[in-house]
Formats: C-alpha cells, sequence, structure tokens
C-alpha cells in the first residue's frame, strides 16, 4: 500500500499523536473527578469509547493520506517512443579512422535517426565525455534536434575525458516518470574508456526501464587524435592511439534487451536498422491515446469505518449499576462531525475531470497563486482524454510557470503542448519568447532579466546592394523598430501571464506580426548548448580530472 499525499503523512501523524495525548489526558482527569465524586471505591472510566475515538481518529487521518491499491487503465494522449540520443564527444571521436571523423559520422547518423522518426515520437539531445549532461528536454520537433547537432564537438564540453556511465545518468533524467511510452537511448560513440574497464550505466539504464540502442564508430587497428599543429601525446611525449571498443558498448544492449550496431569501414551505420531497432515497441495508438495503469485511491472504507465507530459510541448503552448514561444530546454532535470527515475523505478519491481542473488553474491565476494554478494545470494536463484540451493544461502550465519566473518548466510545458499540437502558433511564439528569455537571463543574481530585442536587419544596405534592396532594407528596420517598440510596451509574460482559456497572452501580437517576429530570429544553438553544458563544472574538484581524451 501507498500514499496518494505521502507529504501529509508528518503532519498527520503529528495531529493524531497530539488528539491521543489529549484523549488520554482527558481520561486520567475524568478519573481523578470520579474518585473525588465518589470516593475510592469508585471504579473507573469505561475504556471502550475512548478507544472507538481514537481508533475513529486513526482511520481519519489514514484517509486523509489517500491510501493507494490495486490499478485501474486511464487513457491518456500518447503515441511513438521516447528517445534520448546520447553523443560521445571526448577528443577520441575526432581520430580520422572514419572519414571525415568519427563525430562527423555520428552527428551524421544522429541527422538521419531523427529524419526517419515517426510524427509522434519524441526525441531529446545528450552528450558526454569528462562528465554526462541533458542538453534538451523531449521535444517532437525533430528537424530543432537537427539544427543543434553541429555544436557537439569536444569544444561543447569544458570536462575532458570519456565517462560513458556519467551520460547515460544524464540521459535518463529525460524521461518522465509517469508517461507509458517505451523509453530508448541511442548511444553513439567509439566505446573507448582512457581509464581501462570502467563502469557504463547499463545498470542504470535497466533500472529504469530504458532499452539502449548503440552505435560503434572507429576501428579496432586505431588511429592517432588530431590536436593541431600535431597529433595528441600522453604525459610521456608519446602519441596516443585510440580503439574501438564495440564489447563496451554491447555490454549496454546486453542487459537492457537493446542492440549493437557497427559502423562499416567508411563510417556508415544502417539507419534505418537503427531506427527499426528504437521502435521495435513503438506503441500502437492510432487514435493517439494509450492505455496506462494507475493506482486506485481507496478513501471512502477508512472514512466510512470511522463514521460506525463514531456512532457506535452515540448509541444509547444499556444501564449499569453505579454507571451513567452518556448525555443523549451528545450522539448528533458526533454523526454530523463523522459525516463530515467522511465527506472530506471520500472527496479525495473523486479526481475532478480536467475540465474543471483547467477552470481551478485558471481561477488561482487570476489570483495570483502560480503555485495552485501549475498544480491544477499538470493535474488537467494528466487527466485530459483529448489532445486539445491537454494541449491547453500544458499551454497554461507554461504561462503560470513564466508568471513565478520558472523558466525551465515553462520551456518544458510549451514543449509538451506542441508536442500534442505542433501547429499551435501561440505555443510555440511562447517557446521561442521564453528560449530567448532564457538565454539573456544574467548570471548575476538579483539583477532582472533583459528581454532581447528582435533581431534587426543590417543597418546599411552593401555597395552592391541596388536601390530596391536598399529599400527593402530600411522598410524591414522600420518594422523592426516598430515590433520592438510594442514589445516593449507589453508586460513581459513573467509577470502578465496569461491563460489560454481565457485570458489574453502576453505579449499579445497578431498573427502576422508574431510570424515576422519568428521569423527574425537568429538562433545561435552552438552557444546555448557549450553554456548549458558547462554549466556547473566549476564546482567540480579538480584534483578528480580524467584522461584527456
Amino acid at each position: 500500500m501507498q500514499f496518494a499525499h505521502p507529504e501529509t503523512l508528518p503532519w498527520l501523524g503529528a495531529v493524531l499523536a497530539a488528539s491521543l495525548a489529549a484523549l488520554l489526558a482527558a481520561r486520567l482527569l475524568a478519573a481523578r473527578r470520579r474518585v473525588r465524586l465518589l470516593g475510592p471505591g469508585a471504579g473507573r472510566p469505561a475504556w471502550h469509547a475512548d478507544a472507538r475515538r481514537a481508533a475513529a481518529l486513526a482511520l481519519v487521518a489514514v484517509a486523509l493520506a489517500g491510501p493507494q491499491w490495486g490499478e485501474r487503465s486511464v487513457r491518456l494522449p500518447a503515441s511513438g517512443v521516447d528517445v534520448v540520443l546520447l553523443l560521445d564527444v571526448s577528443r577520441s571521436m575526432l581520430a580520422r579512422d572514419v572519414p571525415p571523423s568519427r563525430l562527423a559520422r555520428a552527428r551524421q547518423t544522429a541527422a538521419e535517426v531523427l529524419g526517419r522518426l515517426a510524427a509522434g515520437d519524441r526525441a531529446a539531445l545528450a552528450a558526454f565525455a569528462g562528465r554526462g549532461v541533458l542538453l534538451t528536454p523531449l521535444t517532437p520537433d525533430h528537424a530543432a534536434l537537427v539544427e543543434m547537432l553541429p555544436a557537439f564537438d569536444p569544444d561543447l564540453m569544458g570536462l575532458q575525458g570519456s565517462r560513458l556511465r556519467s551520460g547515460v545518468r544524464a540521459a535518463l533524467g529525460a524521461f518522465p516518470e509517469a508517461s507509458a511510452r517505451p523509453r530508448l537511448l541511442l548511444v553513439l560513440s567509439d566505446g573507448e574508456s582512457p581509464v581501462g574497464s570502467s563502469p557504463t550505466g547499463a545498470e542504470d539504464a535497466a533500472a529504469a526501464g530504458v532499452r539502449v540502442v548503440a552505435a560503434a564508430y572507429g576501428s579496432e587497428a586505431g588511429a592517432e587524435i588530431p590536436d593541431p599543429p600535431g597529433v595528441l601525446r600522453d604525459a610521456r611525449g608519446e602519441t596516443v592511439v585510440t580503439r574501438r571498443d564495440a564489447a563496451r558498448l554491447a555490454t549496454l544492449g546486453e542487459a537492457t534487451d537493446g542492440a549493437l550496431l557497427r559502423a562499416d569501414r567508411w563510417g556508415a551505420v544502417d539507419a534505418e536498422a537503427l531506427v527499426a531497432a528504437l521502435r521495435r515497441d513503438a506503441l500502437a495508438a492510432p487514435d493517439g491515446f494509450v492505455e496506462r495503469r494507475q493506482a486506485v485511491t481507496h478513501t471512502a472504507p477508512f472514512a466510512a469505518l470511522a463514521l460506525l465507530l463514531l456512532l457506535a459510541g452515540a448509541l444509547p448503552a444499556r444501564r449499569r449499576p453505579g454507571r451513567r448514561d452518556a448525555p443523549a444530546g451528545a450522539w448528533p454532535v458526533v454523526a454530523a462531525a463523522g459525516l463530515a470527515l467522511t465527506l472530506l475523505g471520500a472527496g479525495h478519491g473523486d479526481e475532478p475531470d480536467a475540465e474543471t481542473l483547467l477552470r481551478r488553474g485558471v481561477e488561482r491565476a487570476d489570483a495570483g497563486d502560480w503555485v495552485g494554478a501549475e498544480h491544477a494545470f499538470f493535474a488537467a494536463a494528466l487527466h485530459a482524454e483529448d489532445a486539445e484540451l491537454a494541449t491547453d493544461a500544458y499551454y497554461d502550465l507554461g504561462v503560470a510557470a513564466l508568471g513565478r519566473g520558472d523558466f525551465a518548466r515553462a520551456r518544458d510545458a510549451f514543449f509538451d503542448a506542441i508536442a500534442l499540437s505542433p501547429r499551435d502558433r501561440e505555443a510555440q511564439f511562447n517557446l521561442e519568447w521564453t528560449l530567448r528569455r532564457m538565454a539573456a537571463e544574467p548570471s548575476a543574481a538579483g539583477e532582472p532579466p533583459r528581454r532581447p530585442a528582435p533581431p534587426r536587419p543590417e543597418e546599411s544596405p552593401s555597395d552592391e546592394a541596388g536601390e530596391g534592396e536598399a529599400e527593402a532594407r530600411e522598410r524591414g528596420r522600420e518594422e523592426g523598430e516598430e515590433l520592438e517598440e510594442r514589445l516593449d510596451a507589453r508586460p513581459q509574460p513573467a509577470e502578465e501571464p496569461a491563460t489560454e482559456s481565457g485570458a489574453q497572452a502576453a505579449p499579445a501580437l497578431s498573427e502576422d506580426e508574431a510570424a515576422r517576429w519568428l521569423g527574425r530570429v537568429q538562433d545561435d544553438p552552438a552557444r546555448a548548448l557549450r553554456a548549458a553544458a558547462r554549466a556547473g563544472e566549476a564546482q567540480r574538484d579538480p584534483r578528480r580530472a580524467p584522461p584527456a581524451w
């Protein structure tokens, strides 16, 4: 048995302990009064009533915590698989035993796999060298991930080495715990470990229910590692030779029921075979929904039993010599209290529908309770039985996250909304706005983030440009200035977020204005990925630095 609200157990236990202590104190006080009134020969008060009250209090506490056992089927919008592409960006991947290099071939394979995934599949990117890092959340926007692949090189990571297990652990963080979709990890690496037989993370992947498919690059003969103007040498001045270790990658597949594919002498890997291995367990959900098992919350039995105990104590008992009956007027109060507790406990078992949760989230957002609004929107997304309602819930969740400045959660929520409705332009606009805001967030604590201005055309046309091109540039500059003024005049989404269910999105632009603004955005994935990959490296102990290839 588990509990739906385990966070309430400490304070419920404290309240129950305090109530039992008060009940015991009242019993001792009643015994003393009985002795004073009836003398030393007076018997002790009956314990049955107190025992019933204590048991009823304990049952009510259990009911409020939401005991769960058993499972039931629920329908959730889902299809396809979740796959994380983990690329090895250590210096050994620069070896040219496969042309043009192992890393170039791995990036090419990643692009081919992303291009062959189904529309319902979600993918994410991760990398590892001296440590592992998850660079993107799961998203159905495969084209956006392809655009990021050129940034994957040894310069992406400040800490060099080849810690495969660290990369696997980082990639596992992309998979949501509550998802019923198959979880896949595609490792693109040469498998080499400079420190010998280091762990691969196979046990971690197996424990998380993630199946690993690996592609091994390079050759067993080995090759030198370029290090301009020459080649890489170790501390003794000897040339470093890197070799493919396919057996090490094979342990990942064997431990997780996965697969291993070896690149040929030209570095080519059968992308169709990789995708087939990845989508082997793809969900068959033609209507866009999947059945998921969910724990059932049982509060009514405990609350009902507590009510019966309270009612039993209120019923008239047989008169005993020397004892007084309980006041007849007490049982309606006890019954009413028990009924209220029953209804309160049963309320935890009745799960509101998605529309009710969505309206509740909007009400909390209007009241400025962003945390409560996030909880309601997230619950609505999980309970929604159609993709459109789930899209609204994830969209509103992102706006609520912006309301309290949590850009990371807002980004993930907008990604989820786009996953369900890829053509939702408002979600696309807010996602792009959030990503740009995250990129412009100052590192100094306490300094308010500045909104990046929309990119403008060049300030002056080139000498070779004709008069028509100069006029077009001038019009573009004027439009950019006008749009920037409109953006600056409107509230920040983090300050005035809105909900798709009723309020206006912020900043609110027309569809044409949003399209022009998005069209002028010049992405720099390399800079953003490098900043994400190197975050936290300054806190590492330099004495534990791994070998440099």
